[in-house]
This record gives C-alpha cells, sequence and structure tokens, in this order.
C-alpha cells in the first residue's frame, strides 16, 4: 500500500505534469530516494530519463525533489539544469527553502553542486510509464 508521502507526492507529480502542460503519461513511481549530501559531496551533469526502459518496460519521465534542509544550514549543493542549447546553466532557486518542491521532464540535464558546509537533504523520486510514442 501507498505510504502518505508517496500519496502526497503522486498529488504534486499530477499536478504539475497538467499545470506545466506536459500532460505526460505516467503510472506509478519508482522508490522515494532520501538524499543526504555532506561538504564535498555531490552529483555530475545527468538525465534521469534512460535510454532503455527499465525491466518493467517503463522510463522515467518526471523527476521530483522535495528540500528538506533550511539553506541556513549549507551553503553550496545548488541545484543546476543545463538546457544543452548553449545557454549557461540556471540555478534553481525555487528549491532553496526547506520544504520546497521542483517537478521537472526527467530528460532535462541537472546536478547538484558540491555542498561546501553544513549539510543539504532532499528526497527525491522519479515518475514512470510507458516508453514515448
Amino acid at each position: 500500500s501507498e505510504t502518505w508521502i508517496s500519496r502526497q507526492l503522486h498529488y504534486i507529480l499530477h499536478n504539475a505534469n497538467a499545470a506545466a502542460g506536459w500532460n505526460y503519461q505516467w503510472d506509478a513511481t519508482e522508490a522515494i530516494q532520501f538524499s543526504i549530501y555532506k561538504p564535498g559531496q555531490y552529483y555530475d551533469w545527468h538525465c534521469d530519463t534512460p535510454k532503455r526502459p527499465n525491466k518493467n518496460n517503463k522510463i522515467r519521465k518526471l523527476s521530483l525533489t522535495l528540500s528538506l534542509s533550511d539553506p541556513k544550514e549549507y551553503r553550496g549543493g545548488e541545484l543546476e539544469f543545463d538546457f544543452r542549447d548553449g545557454s549557461k546553466p540556471v540555478i534553481c532557486e525555487q528549491i532553496k527553502t526547506k520544504g520546497s518542491v521542483v517537478v521537472f521532464p526527467g530528460f532535462l540535464y541537472h546536478r547538484v553542486k558540491p555542498v561546501l558546509e553544513g549539510t543539504r537533504h532532499s528526497l527525491v523520486c522519479w515518475a514512470v510509464g510507458n516508453p514515448w510514442k
């Protein structure tokens, strides 16, 4: 059965998908990931949508990050997007406040820059669905 947090994240994913006008088909989420970044830790450039479907023939279509840390608790650790269009990467300022959520297409390149001080906590979740048509 679903946990209360997964129900909340499904609600957020559903509403963000509709509000953005993406209307991506998805029917499940992968296990929620609790992330801890300490000084020097980061996650380099990547996208969450793989080239091939998983064992259930699903692909990640939407990515969600929920900030669990107050911005005063750490320095660095910015979530940054690269649109791969020649423009400079963009820091996602909207995710800095504790309790903030950002939802974005899984194929969008992103990274978490190195944490310089303190500890950054977040939850990450992926909505999966049938391969793109």
